[in-house]
This record gives C-alpha cells, structure tokens and sequence, in this order.
C-alpha cells in the first residue's frame, strides 16, 4: 500500500467499529486489521522517539488513556497497542524508528501498532516505516488516536493506570515554526507557529500539581515564539504560570538564543525556576550559522551566557550542535569548540549533519567527508563529557533539590533543579516528590548520595 493511501487512512474520522489496517493483506499478528475482543485490561506501550513536544502529546495521551481504563507504560511486554510518536530530524532518527518499529512487530505480534509524529508527515523519508504499522497518524490528526484508540479496543472494566511519565509533567504550549533553517525539515512537517490558550495552560499545570506532579516542564517546537501570533510573549506567561503552580518548580526546554527578552533573562533568578536551559548553539562560526539560516551570531549566544549568569551565577546551560554542515572548514570547528569552551557549557547534544530532502542545506554543497565529521563529532563529545564532570563536580557535598524520577532495586534515581542526574539508596522515598540531598561523590553519569 503506498504512503498516501496509509495516511489517508488515519485521516478519516473514527467513529466505533472495527480498525482498518494499513497492510489487510500482511499475515504478521493475527490481529491486524480486525476489531479486539474486549478484555478486562487492555495494556498501552508508548514509544517516543525526539523531542520534549513529542513526549510532551504522549503524557496526555497517556492520561487520557488511563483515565478510560486502559493500563499504560514505556514497556512494550504484554501490550496490545503500541503508540509510537516519531521523529525525522535526522537520517539517523527514521532509521531507529524502523528498527524499532520491525522490532516491535517481530517481538511482539499480537499487538497493533501506531505511528505518529514527524516522520509519517515528511514526504522525503529513504525508506518509510509507515507501511509497517497498522495505522499512521499524521501531526495534524495525532489528537485522534485517542478517540481511534477508546472506540475500538476500550477495556470492559473502568480503573486505569499509567506509569509513562509520572515525576515531571511535560506541558506543550507551542507547536510548529516559522523559521527557514536550512538544515530542518520540522517547519514542514509541524507546520506554522501556534501557542495554545494561557488560561486553559495554567488549569492544565495546576492540575498537574494537584494530582502529585513536582515540576512542569514547558515544551514547544520553538517554544520561545509562544504567543507571538497574538501579539503575546512567553515571559509574562511563565511568570503568571511560576505564581500558580507553587510550591512545584518550572523548567523550560528549548529555546533559541535571539528568542530571550531581558524579561525572559531576568527569569533565570527567579525562585522555583530550575537553574537549566537549553539554548541550541548549532555552530559557533558566523559563517555557518548564517549558511544554516539562524537568526544569532557568535557574539550574540556568548553575551547571552554572561547574561544569565548575572541572573543565576551556576545556571546550567545545554546545547545543540551540528558538525559537519556542508563547507564546514577547520576553522569553523575550532570556532565552534572554543565557544562550547567560553559558554561554560554543562552538556551537548552532538549531530553529524544529515541531508535531509525538502531543505535547503544540500544546495549548498557536499557536507564533509564521513571520516572527518565522525572525528569532529568525537572530539566535541569527548569536551563536552569533560565539561559536565567538571560543572557536576563543583556540587559535591552541596544541597541539590531533586525530583525522584525512577525507582531501582536499591537505589532512587533524581534529576536536580540545574539537569544533575544524582543517585541515592532508596529509603521509601515518593516518586515525583521533591527533596533536597547532598550528593558525596561524583560517578559515571551524575552524583552519588550515600
């Protein structure tokens, strides 16, 4: 079945009966293509692949699926639905997708599955994972895999229950992007900017808080546009939003470096404000980011670091980069490595560049040679390792305030206000409660209590 007719199916609106199946003429699960028997549980895996936005949409499903009597996890034994909210951002990103999604088939045949996100709407993929699911949801549609899912598979017995994403409540508030960036192709596969209604937010975050939550996330696919297309700005509204969800804290995910206001900076003091941000920095050469179409220069990401550090002297800032984008000289990775320096990052999402069909880097000449991007990219993750230890390091034997996040046979696992992964013995403490620790020792991957 070819790809528009697999979209096009998700398209319909759903309205009871029995599921239509992308591939009716597969034998692969017995299943496929007809409606469930309605058990007394019915079990729901949700994968998420990419952003916070995308893990952002499968909290509220999650909820809502609970909410209706399904059971919902991250883990795909025993389910019957698998959800999965993809990403394109990379050819690397729609190749984990299929081997997840052929994973999931071959591991678990009974279970019918449903692919969501970025991926189903980028009409340039290599090789398609669509054809493989039962049924694709594109983003504009993605709203409907809840009342897809309640029609057709809901349990006989009321009393849910969820385990994806219990500590921290990621909120989207922003969705799609008007910038051009000549590497993406998000802006085509999300669309325009659009911000959702504050008011109707801030219910959704106390809510939140209310139900046990003790940190909102804030998450947009250019999260620092919200509001922009009525005339409103994001800082105004966080602060609106710090004052209602007290005594939980507010964390922010992305955002651009020419989207912070001196509003916006000032923030970064503020208490209950979690002392992290991430702010993609891509490249720190002028000349590629002006060939990747960012809207910030060299000089201007560096003053925005020593102006959050007025605000908040050890905020910990994270980044994205990209190595390899066509015409990258030596220089310009120098460039870039002595700004991940001077920034005093504490941590780097590290890309090779991959073309991307649709966007306008590959008119711009071949990316650099495989052996020469792979070695940039090693050198950038091995600085930017020696960077986090180092950040980590100057708050052993210091009060963090956590948020447990996940339970182990012996030990509690946390994320602090400024993004420190700290490890303690479990001792009965609540998941998605917060606490102030003293971690005594670094490790591998963050800081050790007791």
């Amino acid at each position: 079945m070819d790809r528009q007719r697999t979209i096009n199916i998700a398209r319909a609106r759903w309205s009871g009966g029995e599921p239509r199946s992308t591939n009716p003429a597969s034998t692969t699960g017995a299943n496929r293509g007809r409606c469930y028997p309605r058990p007394t549980t019915m079990n729901v895996s949700i994968q998420t692949l990419g952003c916070k936005v995308n893990f952002a949409e499968m909290t509220e499903l999650g909820d809502r699926l609970a909410r209706i009597g399904f059971s919902v996890s991250e883990s795909a034994d025993n389910a019957d639905i698998c959800v999965i909210n993809s990403c394109t951002v990379t050819a690397q990103a729609d190749r984990k997708l299929r081997t997840l999604v052929h994973g999931l088939r071959r591991r678990h045949p009974q279970a019918h599955l449903i692919l969501t996100g970025c991926h189903v709407d980028n009409p340039h993929p290599r090789v398609s994972a669509v054809p493989s699911a039962d049924v694709a949801f594109p983003n504009a549609r993605k709203s409907e895999i809840f009342d897809y899912v309640s029609a057709n598979f809901a349990p006989a017995a009321a009393g849910g229950s969820t385990t994806f994403a219990r500590s921290r409540f990621f909120l989207k508030v922003q969705d799609g992007c008007d910038h051009r960036c000549t590497y993406c192709i998000v802006w085509r596969t999300r669309g325009r900017s659009r911000s959702d209604e504050e008011t109707s937010l801030i219910e959704r975050a106390r809510q939140a808080v209310s139900d046990g939550y003790g940190e909102i996330v804030l998450s947009g696919v250019d999260l620092g546009a919200f509001g922009r297309e009525r005339g409103a700005s994001l800082a105004p509204f966080v602060r609106r939003l710090l004052e209602a969800i007290a005594p939980a804290r507010l964390r922010l995910s992305s955002i651009n470096a020419n989207d912070f206001t001196p509003e916006l900076v000032e923030l970064a003091g503020a208490p209950r404000f979690c002392r992290h941000l991430h702010v993609p920095l891509q490249s720190g050469s002028d000349r590629v980011l002006k060939r990747m179409g960012r809207l910030y220069r060299r000089r201007d990401y560096l003053d925005l670091m020593s102006a959050l550090r007025r605000q908040s002297l050890e905020i910990a800032v994270t980044a994205d980069v990209i190595v390899g984008f066509p015409g990258e000289t030596d220089a310009d990775f120098v460039d870039t490595e002595n700004v991940v320096a001077e920034a005093g990052l504490s941590g780097l999402h590290v890309f090779r560049y991959s073309p991307r069909a649709g966007t306008a880097a590959p008119r711009l000449g071949l990316p650099v040679d495989d052996p020469i991007s792979r070695e940039r990219s090693r050198r950038l993750q091995i600085q930017a390792e020696a960077q986090r230890r180092a950040y980590e390091a100057r708050f052993v034997e210091r009060d963090l305030e956590v948020i447990w996040d996940r339970r182990f046979p012996n030990r509690i696992r946390g994320l602090s206000d400024n993004y420190i992964t700290v490890y303690a013995p479990a001792r009965g403490q609540t998941l998605g409660a917060l606490a102030t620790i003293r971690p005594l020792a670094s490790c591998n991957d963050g800081l050790l209590c007791g």
